[in-house]
């Protein structure tokens, strides 16, 4: 039998701690047919900072991780401004997911005129450019605006990222 699994924005969370719920950015459930409880949830926190997101803040959506009642929960910061370094080691630390998407003004785009055998060259993953993708305020991606880490991996697309994450 093959998983179900659903997403969706501002769903609330049962929070012990709290005796309430923690209402969450945008949640992937992965469900076990026939199950009574998601198998695998996937909680997704977003900021549109212009500025660096500071640590404070993987700390504060850690916590609310946390809170949340039931196993197999995965944490995810998808984010437009950089991450200051100590923010990038505490999420790595605490196996929290990091996705930026770079703004329009921060991406170049440039054609190649490829051969066939140019292009794993050109299209490889580098872990030092993905590193200052997420640290660096104005860095500029080329030919590419998503740079994401998790799970000691780096993936240049959702759907890399959504196939390892969620298997």
């Amino acid at each position: 039998m093959a998983e179900a699994w659903s997403c969706v924005q501002k769903k609330s969370y049962y929070s012990r701690d709290r005796d309430s719920d923690i209402v969450v950015d945008i949640s992937i459930e992965v469900w076990i047919p026939g199950s009574d409880q998601w198998s695998v949830l996937w909680v997704c926190e977003c900021k549109d900072y212009s500025g660096s997101i500071p640590v404070d803040d993987v700390e504060e959506f850690k916590a609310k991780l946390d809170q949340i009642t039931g196993a197999n929960r995965k944490g995810l910061m998808v984010v437009s401004g950089a991450l200051q370094q100590s923010a990038l080691k505490y999420a790595r630390a605490n196996g929290i997911g990091i996705v930026r998407i770079l703004p329009d003004d921060q991406v170049e785009h440039i054609l190649y005129h490829m051969t066939a055998d140019m292009w794993g060259k050109v299209s490889r993953l580098n872990s030092a450019e993905f590193s200052r993708a997420l640290t660096q305020p104005r860095f500029i991606g080329t030919n590419r605006d998503f740079y994401a880490t998790a799970d000691g991996y780096i993936f240049g697309n959702w759907h890399s990222l959504l196939r390892k994450s969620l298997s």
